[in-house]
């Protein structure tokens, strides 16, 4: 469970961080720990404003059938916030809705939202209203005689060789702003962390699952329990074994996941508060990582960069597929980067 206040906190420096410096950065958390230490946050959904009764009735029913298809708590409450939107601005019964209406709100909509969001949009309403079909509570879907919206496609670069090392010199020799204690222990979780997304290419959030008991005795393969909570298998290489077994070798806790986190200053009376690291807290890292070498980092790019090494080297991309847990290949081809180089080269294999 992620923790709302240090997860809220997160956010806030790392927005500061292209004006602050770390003193300044690191000098801001301590007094936003210590004002914020008795306030309890919570953060507030926007509420279902539809018109009628039944038309929320049935939304929650939608949500509980995504749930139950094993949905993560962050789609459901896209699916959610959307559906919110979409009938207040229609302001009608669900099933009074026409195509007309749909193109309307996506037409204003595309005022202030690219095209990716908006075909977002459309794809959402477009699974409520199949549903609701299926479910024999209309008698066809708005939404169908809506084509998929175009968007351009951007390439999207893997980290090259260079840059990996880069980073990789400034996880040895950086300064942690730590506890003396935990200074140690805290770069070789960064290098582990580092090594372990570069060998899996795992998701943020099935990194920040682990179990420490799925890697303790030095297992160079591990099971992930991925989106729509299929498992798989994930496997790390050397670099990342012998980076989890140093950094588990520091580690005194008794806490059950791989990678946690320390309170990062030192503050007067301060517990030290040990939990699993969170989703907000990988993020931050790699960028202030990527920040100090001059490069764009940030965690779905070692994902990426995973699949463009394992294809450059030889996998087959069916079994890159299944290292990814993709559902379908053309996803697995989106995440591969294959420059002009690769199939000069390649063509020089193949064909001369």
């Amino acid at each position: 469970m992620i923790d709302e206040k240090e997860e809220l906190i997160t956010n806030i420096l790392n927005k500061l961080l292209n004006i602050l410096n770390i003193q300044q950065i690191n000098k801001i958390k301590e007094i936003l720990i210590i004002e914020m230490k008795d306030i309890e946050i919570k953060y507030k959904e926007k509420s279902l404003i539809v018109s009628g009764d039944e038309t929320s009735q049935v939304i929650k029913k939608f949500i509980a059938c995504k749930k139950l298809a094993g949905l993560t708590d962050r789609s459901l409450k896209a699916y959610l916030n959307e559906l919110a939107m979409f009938f207040k601005f229609v302001n009608k019964s669900y099933k009074s809705i026409t195509t007309d209406d749909i193109r309307v709100y996506l037409a204003i909509a595309r005022k202030n939202n690219n095209e990716i969001s908006i075909d977002n949009k459309r794809r959402y309403l477009n699974s409520f209203f199949d549903w609701c079909f299926n479910e024999e509570l209309i008698e066809r879907n708005p939404v169908k005689k809506i084509d998929k919206i175009k968007s351009k496609k951007q390439v999207k670069e893997a980290f090259t060789d260079i840059e990996i090392e880069k980073m990789r010199c400034v996880l040895n020799y950086e300064k942690i702003y730590a506890k003396k204690e935990y200074q140690k222990e805290i770069r070789l979780r960064n290098i582990a962390i580092f090594e372990t997304l570069l060998s899996t290419g795992v998701r943020v959030t099935e990194l920040i699952s682990i179990k420490k008991e799925q890697v303790d005795k030095g297992q160079d393969s591990l099971i992930i329990l991925g989106k729509g909570k299929k498992e798989r298998p994930v496997y790390l290489n050397a670099r990342s074994i012998i980076a989890i077994k140093n950094y588990l070798k520091e580690r005194k806790d008794n806490n059950e996941y791989l990678f946690i986190s320390h309170p990062i200053t030192h503050l007067k009376n301060n517990k030290d508060e040990i939990s699993n690291c969170t989703q907000s807290c990988i993020e931050c890292m790699i960028r202030k990582l990527g920040k100090k070498v001059d490069i764009e980092a940030y965690p779905h790019k070692f994902r990426r960069t995973a699949a463009t090494n394992a294809v450059r080297r030889g996998m087959p991309i069916e079994q890159v597929q299944k290292m990814l847990g993709h559902a379908t290949l053309n996803t697995t081809q989106i995440y591969v980067n294959v420059s002009d180089m690769d199939v000069k080269i390649s063509h020089e294999k193949y064909l001369n």
